[in-house]
């Protein structure tokens, strides 16, 4: 767990921020390969990744494709924690390995947001009628099953490279296999390299293959093949807020069928927008958006939104606390 003590009360100096926008790009990236894309002393981008990882203000982990590995379907719910109860309910959420993200938003009296990953129909049926297991103080207002991503988190990275240096970084990473299966079964062996990367996603090979039994080749080329099928995604987890964007809003849309595959499209291309997600629902459209301060805010809703066709209604939310971004780790239930 991130203690309050561990976080910087503003954003990131400029070095360190290219050091997590280059950790970003490439959670795996060696730090004599930043040190020479980045313009950087081998020594000095060692000394900053050795820093921001111990201390927890970045952390690199990685995530299943759920859809994929047929572990159920990720379903965004807003939820209403009876009075007096937002705090608790939020820490309950963030304890579960199936949520990945818990968040506080301006809208009514304490609403939060998260999203859930649902295993089968009948517990998604449950759920609308008996609310989130184990938190009886907090009531479904919507769940959103999510039919496509148009851009995950972490996709996301703060604007903070060159497009060469971003070139560069992608030039060494295990790259997605064409005309994939859409659907994968997870060994045993799969799951114990996975679990790995999700607690380290910097983790060496020779490290990896020592605690797993591996020879160093085996480890590599099984990291490799989670990559490759799409099984698993790496991602480097930072607050927004010390890449010098504390300002983050949920935005809800509701588009035109025509024109869901364009403004997703749009949306995803934009360096503001964290994430974007094609879901059920009248607000078809799920937009996470990050910005240096609330007139930006303005800006994006007047000009990007208002500049794109097809978008019929839309609803913002400024969020107020983000209680758990990313997955879970052993022994880290949460990261602010």
């Amino acid at each position: 767990m991130m203690n309050d003590s561990d976080i910087p009360d503003g954003p990131l100096d400029r070095s360190d921020q290219r050091i997590v926008g280059a950790l970003q790009i490439n959670p795996r990236a060696g730090v004599a390969e930043m040190g020479r894309i980045l313009g950087e002393h081998e020594r000095s981008a060692a000394r900053r990744v050795q820093r921001l990882l111990a201390t927890r203000v970045v952390r690199t982990t990685a995530q299943y494709d759920p859809v994929r590995c047929g572990l159920g379907h990720t379903v965004q719910l807003r939820l209403t924690p009876r009075r007096g109860c937002l705090e608790d309910v939020a820490a309950g959420l963030a304890k579960r390995p199936d949520v990945p993200h818990v968040a506080a938003v301006t809208a009514g009296a304490g609403r939060l947001w998260c999203e859930l990953l649902v295993p089968s129909r009948p517990l998604l049926h449950s759920l609308m009628a008996d609310g989130v297991p184990g938190l009886p103080d907090a009531d479904v207002l919507d769940a959103h099953i999510t039919l496509r991503h148009f851009k995950t988190e972490a996709q996301w990275h703060a604007p903070v490279l060159t497009e060469e240096e971003k070139s560069r970084l992608r030039a060494s990473m295990v790259q997605p296999l064409p005309g994939l299966a859409d659907h994968y079964e997870l060994t045993p062996t799969d799951r114990r390299v996975a679990e790995t990367l999700i607690d380290n996603a910097r983790v060496s090979l020779t490290d990896l293959a020592g605690e797993l039994g591996f020879s160093t080749a085996t480890a590599g080329r099984r990291v490799a093949s989670l990559l490759e099928r799409r099984v698993l995604h790496l991602r480097t987890v930072v607050d927004p807020a010390l890449m010098g964007r504390p300002v983050e809003a949920r935005v809800r849309l509701k588009v035109h069928p025509a024109g869901i595959e364009t403004v997703g499209e749009t949306l995803a291309a934009c360096p503001d927008v964290l994430r974007c997600t094609a879901v059920t629902g009248s607000h078809n459209l799920l937009a996470d958006v990050c910005l240096e301060h609330e007139s930006r805010l303005y800006g994006f809703v007047v000009d990007r939104l208002g500049s794109l066709p097809h978008i019929l209604d839309l609803d913002t939310d400024v969020v107020t606390h983000t209680y758990k971004r990313g997955p879970s780790a052993p022994g880290d239930d949460t990261l602010h």
